[in-house]
């Protein structure tokens, strides 16, 4: 035992000797290794926090979310009925459920007279604890959720609205109702649900109709149960009782571990993650530790021959093959280890700014889940770029080593060459992938949505009693008076998220058995072209010289006039969109029956991201089922700020209200595409890491072939040769492996990035352009940085050359 540890401090004595001998190229394998590492590392440490996500809760690996999908409006959402509570149970009486619902009335300290609102406030089950963990930090959140009129507040909730977290028996008034605050809980940060206030759910909610899909259903299945014929159960009695028969709604299951990087619904609690992000960034993690490894591999072998004397003299003395196997593996190990060091320290250094990039608390935890990456990666790498050249370093014969008879072997050469070309195939391939996210990107951002963004100020969440139920329009007058405002209307939803109703529509002429699809509905104010920026193609807007626009109930039916889009038009069979105009539609399913006239025709409009299809939409004046909606106003832009202000103000006294959710429409537009921008700037940035590591690698091959044909270059020169001709010489090999690098890469990314931009409903046509941009771009990256060197080699006196070899 002690002549095998004396023998291991032989080979790392020997080991660190050998490294610190050659400090060009320690440092070379060190600044590659470091980079590579550093960046591998921020990545795996991303993607680890993302996938997660949600793994903390009781038994998450058997919870899931119900969800439906409406394939008439070709929608998804993480809604259900409260009632599907009875009907799972009813199933199996196994399965456990627990629900809950947002929202809540207006709330009012006893101190204040303004009204505020709640954020994210759930009203739920009891048993909510059995599907999450909820720390509690002050109270007993079983018990309020046990009684009525007690709340629980999340940490930031109650600093927000008292100050502090000290805050058990305070009270406040929630609409009609006195509620005693009784608990202060946390939620995880790495959890898809979000909570500002807990309180238990009224008996009201949890008995609605299944009808009503105003609840978020977890579920726990036991392993035993077929999920696909629990599926098939449920929705075939949900459309049975809700929707008389008809197959309007599918019912499916989402794993809870799944809901972060796999959902991307409307109404979600959060702005998810994207598991092709968490892909993409995997990727560029081993692409990076690839590069880092084909750089040490290439610089050993290359550097192999001036090890030959002391593997042929070692092996002379009787140290078998093994032993000096073992020995170049340490040496090996050791730069990693170094390299790991150095990259731990990078990344402690990059980590704010980092976080900032990709939005999420990361952490170094050595203790846990940062130093097992760490380790393994260092691991990883050593072994991956040091079995190679150990193998094929300790392989040498000492007999012609020592006798002078030794030459390098095909080999090696062969695999350098091999591994470069496969470097520049991997950089080709990453300059082309961040042209094409970037074009991708600005086509998203850029795609006509059929409204305007520019200057549109948005105030979210008003009740609509003081909108659309108010019976009156003096709030809407008042800001249209206001300076700076061009037009004011209501929308019941934003533009920027997801339709949520829809109807079926008779035509004139059809029955009430023969009607169109269900089609999507938007209830909406006067002026709301105007205010919104849509295209109007045939006839007007709604206004108010003509109230009979505003939805009204009659005896035995109601009317409003209608704006209905492009699409819905040919989908009604109207060619010439001006007959359209005056035309009385059908509501037949309303009570009471709904006739509609249509008023005008707009361009389609891009409901939420134009990741899917615009759909077809009607415009309602004056009518909403809706509990809460939106003013949309348009304003001057000279004067946007100053008006905005005035409109905080106003909106202020009138409503009584300290918190108003204001915003600009382009920025909620920009927000849809937080992910695709996301992905943009991680592959643009390890790309360019990717690139400087590939330089790093070719200055050190191209610094020892300079070296190693340095007198051939001399006798060139004195032969007449030009530098830049010797130059040229030096770098042609290189860009001859840069050129079959460039053949092997564009094959490979056009199919790749054709198979992902294939997830777009709107995407961009691969232009050959960008590919021959990027191959051009890897050969000048290629020529300068072995130029860099050959320039100098070609600029030595020849007889100082000559007189050395």
């Amino acid at each position: 035992m002690r002549n095998s540890l004396t023998m291991l401090g032989n080979y790392l004595t020997t080991g660190a000797r050998a490294v610190l001998r050659h400090k060009t190229h320690l440092a070379l394998n060190l600044m590659g290794l470091t980079a590579g590492l550093a960046s591998a590392l921020l990545i795996l440490l991303y993607a680890s926090y993302e996938l997660g996500f949600d793994k903390m809760h009781p038994d998450a690996t058997h919870t899931y979310r119900l969800e439906q999908h409406f394939a008439s409006m070709n929608q998804r959402f993480p809604v259900s009925s409260p009632a599907m509570k009875a009907v799972l149970q009813n199933y199996d009486d196994r399965i456990q459920v627990t629900r809950f619902s947002t929202g809540a009335p207006p709330l009012r300290l006893a101190e204040n007279s303004q009204q505020l609102s709640l954020e994210w406030p759930l009203s739920v089950d009891s048993n909510i604890t059995e599907f999450f963990t909820i720390e509690v930090l002050q109270g007993d959140l079983a018990a309020t959720l046990a009684q009525p009129n007690q709340i629980a507040l999340a940490e930031h909730e109650a600093q927000r609205l008292f100050g502090g977290t000290d805050i058990i028996n305070r009270q406040f008034q929630l609409g009609d109702q006195r509620y005693t605050v009784t608990a202060v809980f946390r939620l995880p940060q790495q959890s898809h649900l979000q909570a500002g206030s807990l309180r238990r759910i009224s008996d009201s909610a949890a008995a609605a109709s299944i009808r009503m899909n105003n609840v978020y259903s977890y579920i726990h299945l036991p392993d035993d149960i077929d999920k696909t014929t629990l599926l098939n159960q449920l929705t075939s009695t949900l459309n049975q009782q809700a929707y008389d028969g008809q197959q309007m709604s599918r019912l499916e299951l989402r794993a809870l571990t799944d809901i972060h990087l796999h959902s991307a619904l409307a109404y979600e609690f959060k702005v998810n993650g994207s598991a092709s992000t968490v892909r993409i960034c995997l990727l560029l993690a081993a692409l990076l530790l690839l590069i880092a490894a084909i750089n040490f591999i290439n610089m050993s072998t290359a550097r192999a021959g001036m090890r030959a004397k002391e593997v042929g003299v070692r092996k002379a003395l009787g140290a078998s093959r093994s032993q000096l196997f073992l020995q170049f593996m340490l040496e090996s190990l050791l730069i990693a280890v170094c390299a790991g060091l150095l990259a731990a320290v990078a990344v402690e250094l990059a980590l704010p700014q980092f976080n900032q990039l990709v939005n999420r608390p990361l952490e170094l935890h050595y203790a846990g889940n940062f130093g097992v990456i760490l380790v393994s990666s260092v691991l990883v790498v050593g072994c991956l770029a040091g079995t190679y050249p150990a193998v094929f370093i300790s392989a040498f014969d000492a007999k012609k080593v020592l006798s002078g008879d030794f030459q390098r072997g095909n080999t090696a050469i062969w695999l350098r060459k091999g591994l470069l070309v496969l470097q520049g195939a991997i950089t080709v391939g990453l300059l082309v992938a961040s042209i094409v996210l970037q074009q991708q990107l600005q086509l998203l951002q850029n795609q006509p949505t059929g409204y305007l963004r520019d200057s549109r100020l948005l105030i979210k969440g008003i009740n609509n009693q003081h909108l659309f139920w108010a019976g009156n329009q003096d709030l809407l007058q008042s800001l249209a008076k206001l300076d700076g405002v061009n037009a004011v209307s209501m929308l019941d939803m934003q533009l920027t998220e997801t339709v949520s109703q829809a109807m079926d529509i008779q035509l004139p002429g059809q029955t009430q058995d023969n009607t169109l699809p269900p089609v999507s509905q938007i209830g909406v104010g006067f002026n709301v072209a105007e205010a919104a920026g849509l295209t109007v193609l045939a006839g007007r807007d709604f206004s108010e010289n003509y109230q009979s626009d505003w939805y009204q109930t009659h005896d035995d039916h109601a009317t409003a006039s209608v704006i209905i889009t492009a699409s819905l038009a040919k989908k009604a069979g109207v060619t010439n969109l001006n007959d359209v105009i005056g035309q009385q539609w059908l509501l037949p399913g309303d009570e009471p029956v709904l006739r509609m006239t249509v008023v005008g025709v707009v361009a389609d409009i891009q409901v939420g991201s134009a990741l899917k299809q615009a759909e077809p939409l009607i415009l309602i004046c004056g009518r909403s089922p809706m509990t809460y909606s939106n003013i949309i106003l348009d304003l001057q832009p000279e004067f946007a700020v100053g008006t905005q202000s005035k409109v905080q103000q106003l909106l202020a006294d009138r409503l009584q209200r300290q918190d108003l959710r204001l915003s600009w429409l382009n920025d909620d537009y920009n927000a849809m595409y937080h992910n695709q921008r996301r992905q943009s700037k991680v592959i643009a940035i390890f790309a360019s890491l990717a690139i400087a590591l590939t330089c790093i690698g070719l200055f050190g091959l191209a610094a020892f072939s300079a070296e190693q044909r340095s007198r051939e270059v001399a006798m060139r020169k004195v032969l007449g040769a030009g530098r830049f001709n010797l130059v040229n010489l030096l770098a042609s090999e290189y860009l001859q492996l840069m050129a079959i690098s460039s053949m092997l890469a564009i094959p490979a990314t056009y199919w790749i990035l054709n198979n992902w931009l294939s997830a777009f409903s709107v995407r961009i046509s691969q232009n050959p352009l960008w590919y021959l941009l990027a191959a051009a771009a890897a050969f000048a990256i290629c020529w300068c940085t072995v130029a860099a060197l050959a320039w100098q080699v070609a600029g030595r006196k020849p007889a100082m050359v000559l007189r050395q070899q």
